[in-house]
């Protein structure tokens, strides 16, 4: 059971409000800071900043980290805040990297934001000499695997995760079908499903399809006349893996597993897509090299 009221004593530690309300108002502008004033961390976000945050403290505290997906920059600005020496944070929603580069240049803090997608991150990891790189619930949009193998080739020391996994017992094989595929392919590890889904959310940007009709500074795709979304032409792919499948993978991969939580009850939070199909797990990857 989680013990939220010390994550929030934690939470109220490091964070300043002040500097959530000047967040807001370079990336949103006046309207943010009237809801600013009576602004709540939810149990949800309390829940991902402890497991992928505050317990993690060891591969952010002076480390160079970089937050790929950052969104509106609130995980980038508190591993900035639990003491990582370098922020690069990638997104590629214009409002959001102007906005949180002004934020950040006001202040003077050690964080520098990119307009950029995840096939950027290899680059960006050599060219800005990575530590650590977070990854947030980004594995449903991408292709997850790639990007974990440019991690593995790189000279990043840690990886920390945010996954939606599916617990195996939602897809079980049959046993004909379970032996057909051992003797000619080997043993299954796992499964991937795969979900048909529309680019109605914040992250809809992500989908490599139609990066070239995203609007720049927004993100949006496929909006009609009427400024609406046009569900029409919005499909894209949504991949959720199982936790056999991720957890053979790192194995695969060769990352060593320094920690690993699993969502084991619900988390109140009705604003996230893949919340509803699956359920998170955290890991924390130690990147040792060969040699």
């Amino acid at each position: 059971m989680l013990d939220l009221h010390n994550i929030r004593t934690t939470y109220d530690n490091h964070i300043n409000t002040e500097h959530l309300c000047d967040m807001a108002l370079h990336i949103w502008g006046e309207d943010s800071q009237e809801m600013m004033k009576t602004f709540e961390p939810s149990d949800a976000m309390l829940t991902k900043y402890d497991h992928s945050i505050v317990k993690n403290e060891k591969a952010i505290r002076g480390q160079r980290v970089l937050d790929l997906g950052c969104n509106h920059g609130l995980y980038s600005y508190m591993a900035m805040r639990h003491g990582a020496s370098h922020v690069v944070g990638v997104e590629p929603r214009g409002m959001f990297v102007d906005g949180l580069n002004a934020f950040s240049e006001k202040n003077n803090f050690p964080m520098k934001f990119y307009k950029a997608y995840d096939t950027d991150l290899a680059n960006l990891v050599k060219e800005h000499n990575i530590d650590t790189v977070i990854m947030m619930s980004m594995d449903t949009y991408i292709p997850w695997e790639e990007r974990m193998y440019d991690l593995r080739r790189s000279d990043v020391k840690w990886i920390i995760l945010q996954l939606t996994s599916l617990p195996k017992t939602w897809m079980q094989m049959d046993k004909e079908i379970s032996d057909n595929v051992k003797a000619k392919f080997g043993m299954p590890v796992g499964f991937t499903l795969h979900y048909e889904s529309h680019n109605v959310d914040t992250r809809a940007v992500i989908n490599p399809l139609h990066r070239d009709k995203a609007d720049p500074t927004t993100g949006f795709q496929h909006i009609g006349p009427d400024g609406e979304v046009d569900l029409t032409k919005s499909h894209f792919i949504r991949s959720l893996r199982s936790r056999d499948y991720i957890s053979k993978f790192i194995e695969h991969a060769g990352f060593t597993v320094e920690s690993s939580l699993t969502q084991d009850e619900p988390i109140p939070d009705q604003t996230s897509v893949a919340m509803a199909h699956g359920v998170y797990q955290w890991y924390l990857l130690h990147n040792k090299k060969q040699g």
